[in-house]
């Protein structure tokens, strides 16, 4: 699953796509050139990632993506939009969304849904009853490089805490989260041992690509 998502970012335009773990079965996966071992203290993804570039030569401008290794699934071009949207001089992060599949999914905690305003990130929810331009957020995430150090050095927020959502330590610190609709055909980051055997189904079935 892991290198389904790194093959993803193998066929987009970044310049650099390497996988950040603090697991040895999962550094032993790939090549050195591919693989960062880092710490496992790390309280989120995004502070998993930060370590990782971190020891790249990176400007403040440069864009940053965080893609978790549960979305087998992604579009190349997705990455590729997002890199677009967030290399803007004006914008400093960016998300990924789709359309909800049933009311279903707005009690679901396991799926995430993000309130989308005029291309912004107002919200974000675990459960929801509201339905107007509310969608599944899709956990990828692009900053720039300077607003990323900044993410890593507050303290996780009151907000992520609660909901265990890392994207409010963003919000409540003041940052915009500007957020496009993804093209990929599938939608599914694996979170549960449901996903997983929805995952093995889809796989299994090339139609998707």
């Amino acid at each position: 699953m892991i290198n389904w998502t790194f093959e993803a970012g193998l066929q987009s335009s970044a310049d650099i796509v390497q996988v950040a773990t603090d697991s040895k079965k999962i550094y032993d996966l790939f090549s050195n050139d591919n693989v960062v071992m880092t710490s496992s203290s790390h309280l989120s993804g995004t502070d998993r990632v930060n370590e990782a570039v971190s020891k790249l030569s990176l400007s403040d401008e440069d864009v940053v993506i965080n893609i978790q290794g549960d979305e087998p699934f992604i579009n190349p071009e997705d990455i590729n939009n997002l890199f677009d949207l967030v290399s803007k001089k004006e914008i400093s992060m960016g998300t990924l969304y789709g359309d909800l599949k049933s009311l279903d999914e707005l009690e679901d905690s396991n799926k995430v849904k993000i309130l989308v305003n005029d291309g912004i990130a107002s919200n974000f929810f675990r459960e929801t009853s509201l339905v107007n331009n509310i969608f599944i957020h899709q956990g990828v995430y692009a900053f720039k490089y300077k607003t990323l150090k900044s993410f890593v050095s507050w303290k996780p927020s009151d907000n992520e805490k609660k909901y265990k959502l890392e994207q409010f330590r963003a919000l409540d610190n003041g940052i915009k989260i500007n957020a496009i609709k993804s093209v990929s055909k599938i939608h599914l980051g694996v979170d549960t041992e449901d996903d997983l055997k929805k995952a093995n189904e889809i796989a299994k079935d090339d139609s998707y690509k």
